[in-house]
């Protein structure tokens, strides 16, 4: 990127906007080695090593093996002094600083600047942006400069070593829902001297708290791994899977939002579908790094990831169409869920806000349309009980199961329930269940990432489509089954409200158990 920005503009840039300042101390090595000279991170992380107050008016240095870079403190007082403070009450601020004062640090969403609700009209039909910049031209004791300028004429003051970190609400985001508001009541509890030393969770916690993030990077690190250091076009389609909008999700938007997730799944898979020499056949790898290898699955056209973990389709690409059939989001516990339960009033309200201090309700249906899972949305998820409702509601088989591999299959098995035996087609997928539970009923549960109607529905067939012209499957079983459809939907946070978002659809295929234990599937596109 910078040798084509030195093409592009005749200018090497010296420094780089660390992605939602995320930090972590390897990076000084790393950047450093890419010709990085500074950047910036937020108050929160020098704060964590004892620097407050004034020590944050100044540049400071880092290394990891002696390789060393400047960092600059963003200051969270200017963060939220701008926009929405009037300038006077900004220059306030650092005309009241002491005289070693050296640099006041801002950087932030450039969102802020008329994307989030209300923002446009009081940065630009109010004025708000004309007068900053008046007050700055103004201000003879104030000089703006650029942090390229700031870095090549400022001497660090001194090397720190900061922790993992990003800034403060980054740190409440990436915890568990169930533990955010009690970090943010601790939070608020503690003296703002001493707050600092409060750490809530890093920005790798977001593998941990989605799993769908998580199978995400790894599905990348796993292409990754294919295309090596090879230049070329594959390449640049691996490097674009790596854009970080989807693999994380806080106030809004992100992992949440399915177009994001399918350009990730895009690149990644032309990625794959361009390497010459791909691995074809079924291998044991643990693909996921959970310390538990999953069953991989290769042919010429797709890729399949199965887990022991109840013998799960986990991830199932179609590199032709460099589509993920599986590519669907669970509904999970949220925060903001609590709060918007809470709320009142569904109006809208165009005034200036801070994203972080308001919640919105974009979708009037949305606390209707609330509910949360028990288990993750993958596919062939097995249940059984003695009825229809019971095994379809039932709590699915998470129980580790056998796995057998020939070059061409894979075979689960969980001794007295049932064996699999998933057989790659030209298209698809075929799955053979001999199924021995004690019940009378059997229910496969399917995840899918596609659209057919956002409503349920239930039929007998052996054999249908779902789907639309772009992303359409077609499923036949050896035998009438019991079908139900239901769409998926989550109720998310974006940045004009609380809304909800179709995900994929559910598809349970059930068998009478009184009629056949034996059952064959095919599914393709």
């Amino acid at each position: 990127m910078s040798d084509e920005l030195l093409r592009l503009f005749g200018q090497r840039p010296t420094g780089l906007w660390l992605t939602e300042r995320a930090w972590e101390p390897h990076l000084a090595r790393s950047l450093a080695l890419a010709g990085v000279q500074w950047t910036l991170l937020d108050d929160n992380g020098f704060e964590k090593t004892g620097l407050n107050g004034t020590d944050l008016f100044h540049v400071y240095v880092t290394e990891e093996e002696g390789h060393t870079i400047k960092v600059f403190p963003i200051l969270k007082e200017l963060r939220y002094k701008i926009p929405w403070a009037e300038p006077d009450e900004t220059l306030r601020f650092i005309r009241q600083s002491p005289d070693d004062a050296e640099v006041f640090v801002y950087g932030d969403d450039g969102e802020k600047f008329g994307m989030w609700p209300g923002t446009y009209d009081h940065v630009y039909v109010g004025g708000w942006l004309r007068r900053f910049f008046q007050a700055l031209t103004d201000a003879d004791d104030v000089v703006t400069l650029t942090v390229g300028e700031a870095a090549s004429s400022l001497q660090p003051r001194e090397c720190v070593y900061l922790p993992a970190c990003s800034y403060a609400e980054m740190e409440e985001w990436s915890l568990a829902a169930s533990r955010q508001k009690a970090f943010a009541d601790l939070h608020e509890k503690t003296s703002p001297e001493d707050r600092s030393f409060l750490s809530g969770g890093t920005f790798r916690n977001f593998l941990a708290r989605y799993p769908e993030a998580n199978r995400m990077h790894k599905r990348m690190l796993f292409v990754g791994s294919e295309v090596g250091e090879a230049g070329g076009e594959a390449r640049t389609h691996y490097l674009r899977s790596q854009c970080n909008c989807a693999y994380w999700h806080g106030i809004f938007g992100g992992l949440y939002l399915p177009h994001l997730r399918d350009a990730v799944y895009a690149e990644l898979l032309t990625a794959e579908r361009l390497m010459p020499g791909r691995r074809l056949g079924a291998w044991l790898q643990d693909t996921d790094a959970d310390g538990r290898p999953e069953v991989v699955m290769a042919t010429e056209h797709q890729m399949f990831f199965l887990h022991t973990s109840g013998g799960r389709l986990v991830l199932w690409d179609d590199l032709r169409q460099a589509w993920s059939w599986s590519n669907v989001m669970t509904r999970y516990h949220e925060a903001y869920h609590d709060r918007m339960l809470e709320a009142t009033s569904q109006s809208e309200s165009h005034e200036a806000a801070n994203i972080h201090e308001t919640l919105r309700l974009k979708d009037p249906d949305a606390i209707r349309a609330l509910q949360f899972d028990d288990h993750m949305r993958v596919s062939f998820i097995d249940h059984f009980g003695p009825s229809l409702d019971a095994a379809t509601g039932d709590e699915p088989v998470m129980e580790e199961y056998s796995a057998e591999l020939g070059q061409t299959w894979a075979r689960f098995e969980a001794p007295g329930l049932i064996v699999k035996t998933f057989t790659p087609s030209e298209g698809g997928l075929r799955v053979d269940f001999e199924i021995g539970a004690p019940q009378d009923w059997y229910v496969c549960e399917l995840n899918l990432a596609l659209w057919w109607e956002d409503r349920e529905r239930s039929f007998v067939a052996d054999s249908f489509s779902i789907g639309t012209e772009s992303h359409r499957l077609s499923v036949r079983t050896s035998r009438p089954v019991h079908v139900e459809l239901r769409p998926i939907r989550t109720v998310s946070n974006s940045e004009s409200g609380i809304e909800t978002v179709y995900q994929g659809m559910t598809v349970f295929i059930a068998l009478d158990l009184k009629t056949s234990r034996h059952l064959t599937l095919e599914i393709g596109g």
